[in-house]
């Protein structure tokens, strides 16, 4: 290959390799784009009143097939006024106001059900749906914790973490003052599946349920995986912030407190509690 061939072959990959190097720069844009173009639903969507046809009994196997039917036509139906983003939002949240109109008329129905999980895997499945999500349906997250089925006293919890129903987590954002109790002793637990919370106090043994420090329940458990991260910022955390955990007391007066998390009683009653789940964890243990 003599120089001028040279000079031409360089001339050919440089090129190449600039476009490589290119493809993770549009990506960003792109997703960039996406969240900008989210961000504007946010702010100025208002989700249109949609009713819903089911006729199938709730929670019976045709019920769930109804709902998908009917996400599918409502999605379709709203193909030519909106974009497919907001087609999919519209679809969902219609879905998600029926389901919290059938729960609330049935309240004792789910307990022990054998649809019992495909319930929360379709309500939680059509929040990811939304952009973000309403007042209305972050609020009702407080009515779908309680099918956690978590203990009334701490010492019935520490046999659920043993059985590995349970497992005790940061409270960090569960020890704000109260005027009631010592913050400081405040321990939480999730349950296996990330999505239930309960809070105890350590000392009386007895759940917390104040809104300034109770547990609610995740629409997106939360991970080291990047993506369901994200989502758990974004559909937890962020409605949090903005709502509280209930609208008793917003999450700028809940801050305002002091936290007596990384206090001197709070450290030393989390590590008798570790220490207490240990023992029990390696006793002899007999679960249902």
């Amino acid at each position: 290959m003599n120089y001028r061939e040279e000079e031409e072959e360089k001339i050919r990959i440089v090129p190449k390799s600039r476009s490589l190097k290119m493809v993770p720069i549009i990506l960003l844009f792109l997703f960039l784009l996406s969240l900008y173009g989210y961000h504007r639903f946010e702010k100025d969507f208002v989700y249109p009143i949609v009713p819903i046809a089911i006729e199938a009994e709730f929670l019976s196997a045709e019920y769930f097939t109804e709902l998908s039917e009917q996400y599918e036509l409502i999605r379709s139906k709203h193909r030519n006024g909106y974009t497919y983003e907001k087609a999919k939002a519209i679809s969902s949240h219609a879905i998600l106001t029926h389901m919290m109109a059938d729960l609330t008329e049935n309240p004792q129905l789910l307990n022990g059900h054998k649809r019992f999980d495909l319930y929360f895997e379709t309500f939680d499945q059509h929040v990811k749906q939304l952009p973000s999500i309403t007042e209305e349906i972050h609020y009702f997250r407080n009515e779908l914790n309680q099918y956690g089925e978590a203990p009334e006293q701490l010492n019935e919890m520490i046999e659920k973490v043993a059985c590995g129903k349970w497992q005790l987590f940061s409270a960090r954002y569960h020890r704000y003052e109260v005027s009631d109790y010592d913050a400081a002793y405040n321990v939480k637990f999730i349950s296996a599946n990330g999505r239930f919370e309960v809070v105890y106090h350590a000392e009386s043994g007895q759940k917390v349920t104040d809104s300034v420090n109770m547990g609610t329940y995740n629409f997106a458990p939360g991970s080291i995986h990047p993506w369901k991260y994200y989502q758990h910022h974004k559909y937890d955390k962020v409605p949090w912030k903005k709502w509280g955990n209930t609208n008793q007391i917003s999450y700028k007066e809940i801050t305002k407190r002091k936290s007596r998390h990384g206090s001197t009683e709070q450290k030393k009653s989390t590590e008798e509690l570790h220490n207490v789940i240990k023992n029990n964890s390696s006793g002899s243990q007999e679960c249902q």
